[in-house]
């Protein structure tokens, strides 16, 4: 099967972390499941009006359209949409005739989709990350952008949300559609537990590290700290009443986007040794910090399904979350914590909790939880089945 994949949110060279996970899903599918990325982006110091490179992924093609910025907005995005339309063409010339289009995130690439839809009969089907369906978004999601997003995704052969929550926000919005839940994947191979001689030094809270000394407890937080979303600056203030009660423990933070506000705040209250900014990782890098993680942080006041969940079920690490979006779907009492969103107390008891009884978690039945629900294979054949319903309609 030849899938064209348009990505709403995909990679670019000033953001290369930016939808990842829908490349993650693509990478996912079967070998004999051949996918193409095709995106546009403005380019840099460029001569010419445009140019295409072929980027090599791992199971994908990503044909790359890099523009001269016009500068006048409305004439960039019909030069947008007319080299979307040449990018096609581009791909039924040197690598085949479509038979799907893969819609991720709604807006705006489900302006592309539908469109050729109506020009060219091509089916589409979406899978969905986006929170804007959310109920702390409905002042954004109204007038003609909510007709645009709900009119792409009532147009879509299938709906592919990544958890049962974003669907019952996108019905409540009036998108009537046939859904299928899909979570988030994880590379079991990569998040693993920690080796098994490491792993029963970590359940012995007597444990001490190379000098002697007793160890501090590791907790471990992953985001791009954009405080709106993350409420970081909540987990800060919990540390600092955490840090006047106890001395063993360190927050170690990965982050994508540079924080100095949240660095002054640590300066300046005295936590710099027991909060640790680390700026980007590889994977690798990550893998390795979930492994050397006591438990994983989150404090979000809003998500759909975030895969940092995902990857440390996968390392075998319990969670300490708000329980937003499809978060309590996955997070049970054998996985680790919910607690309301935006309720530092709570946020405090449980840090307390899991820093005195984390080791008491199965982090062998934690992982095997991941493999069975968000090993990569078995989404990628999930994803499969849907394409097959569709294109045999």
């Amino acid at each position: 099967m030849n899938i064209l994949h348009l990505l709403s949110w995909f990679p670019r060279p000033d953001d290369p972390t930016l939808g990842n996970f829908c490349v993650r899903m693509i990478d996912a599918l079967p070998e004999d499941c051949h996918s193409v990325i095709l995106s546009v982006c403005d380019g840099k110091d460029m001569t010419k009006s445009f140019e295409v490179k072929e980027i090599p992924g791992a199971h994908h093609t990503h044909v790359q359209i890099y523009i001269r910025p016009p500068k006048v907005n409305a004439i960039r995005k019909l030069k947008m949409l007319r080299m979307y339309q040449y990018g096609l063409n581009y791909i039924k010339i040197h690598f085949f005739e479509p038979d799907l289009i893969h819609l991720h995130v709604t807006y705006p690439l489900g302006q592309v989709a539908l469109l050729w839809k109506k020009l060219f009969g091509y089916k589409y089907v979406l899978t969905e990350h986006w929170t804007i369906y959310q109920p702390q978004n409905n002042d954004i999601l109204v007038g003609k952008l909510k007709k645009k997003i709900i009119k792409i995704a009532n147009n879509a052969e299938a709906i592919m949300p990544v958890s049962l929550d974003l669907q019952r926000c996108m019905e409540g919005h009036g998108v009537k559609n046939q859904f299928k839940v899909i979570y988030n994947l994880v590379n079991t191979d990569m998040f693993k537990l920690k080796p098994c001689i490491d792993s029963l030094q970590r359940t012995d809270p007597s444990r001490n590290d190379m000098h002697g000394v007793k160890a501090k407890k590791q907790m471990l937080h992953i985001s791009t700290l954009r405080d709106e979303a993350k409420n970081f600056s909540g987990i800060l203030r919990t540390i600092e009443r955490l840090r006047q009660q106890r001395n063993d423990f360190e927050l170690h933070v990965i982050h994508d986007y540079d924080a100095p506000e949240f660095k002054a705040f640590v300066k300046e209250h005295n936590l710099s040794d027991c909060v640790i900014f680390h700026g980007k990782k590889t994977s690798q890098e990550v893998a390795q910090a979930y492994q050397d993680a006591d438990f994983f942080v989150l404090f979000s006041n809003f998500e759909n399904l975030p895969c940092v969940i995902v990857e440390a079920f996968a390392s075998g690490v319990p969670v300490l979350s708000t329980a937003v979006g499809g978060i309590a779907e996955i997070v049970s009492p054998e996985r680790g914590i919910l607690i309301p969103s935006g309720d530092e107390d709570a946020l405090l008891q449980g840090m307390n909790t899991l820093l005195d009884h984390s080791q008491e978690y199965n982090r062998e039945a934690i992982r095997d939880y991941a493999i069975k629900t968000f090993a990569a294979q078995n989404i990628g054949q999930q994803i499969f089945k849907v394409y097959q319903k569709v294109v045999k309609a």
